[in-house]
């Protein structure tokens, strides 16, 4: 049996170690532009799912050119922020992004949702009707809530309990929308039964719709008065 010396093994861990993290980087690269790709067809998929439109991997680029008009960026008074794309929005400064979609010819507005759940982040997309209170649909995703529990959250039985919601109360007040567990729930326009047994997660995820959409609220007051 050969024996090395000591530089030797140190110098050829060091030469192995230079060359897998090459390999490593390169197959990184390789890789980015359709990482990159999926991701985005991923977030239309999502947004046009708020939208009730089902679309796959390879149609959702073409649906989501066919039906979202223009992304836009709204100051804190509601009003668009002129040159500015969605992806231009400075939330730390005061303004959000949000979709202008077009259904049977009548505006759809998708704004972004971002919580947290039991076991981490929840987000999520919501419609909202031209009338700026009524939701026209919603879609919820979850980093790692428990199956059969919060996880349900991403279940289209569970999503389609928000449509035609409102997130304003008879008064005109910003409402959000009601998460109430099983025993407490009671069907009207401002709420929706929770998951059952997933109560942490149908806290985080009513908190998020909430905090998540008051921003737009003077958004909502003018399309409102249109």
């Amino acid at each position: 049996m050969k024996n090395f010396s000591n530089s030797y093994i140190f110098l050829f861990s060091a030469v192995m170690v230079v060359v897998v993290a090459a390999g490593l980087s390169v197959t990184a690269l390789a890789l980015k532009s359709r990482q990159e790709k999926n991701t985005r067809i991923e977030t239309k998929r999502n947004i046009l799912s708020a939208l009730g439109i089902s679309s796959s991997a390879e149609d959702a680029e073409n649906l989501f050119d066919q039906y979202i008009r223009r992304g836009m960026v709204v100051d804190a008074s509601g009003n668009e922020v002129s040159g500015k794309e969605y992806d231009d929005a400075t939330v730390a400064s005061g303004e959000f992004p949000l979709y202008e979609a077009a259904i049977e010819g009548r505006p759809v507005f998708v704004i972004p949702l971002n919580g947290k759940g039991l076991w981490g982040k929840i987000w999520g997309y919501a419609a909202i009707s031209e009338d700026g209170n009524t939701l026209y649909g919603v879609t919820f995703s979850h980093a790692g809530e428990t199956p059969g529990l919060g996880a349900e959250i991403a279940t289209p039985e569970f999503q389609a309990q928000f449509r035609g919601k409102k997130i304003f109360d008879s008064s005109g007040a910003f409402a959000g929308i009601r998460v109430l567990k099983s025993g407490s729930y009671v069907p009207d326009d401002h709420s929706v039964d929770a998951v059952s047994g997933g109560t942490i997660t149908s806290n985080g995820l009513r908190d998020m719709v909430y905090s998540s959409l008051r921003p737009y609220v003077p958004f909502f007051e003018v399309i409102k008065s249109r």
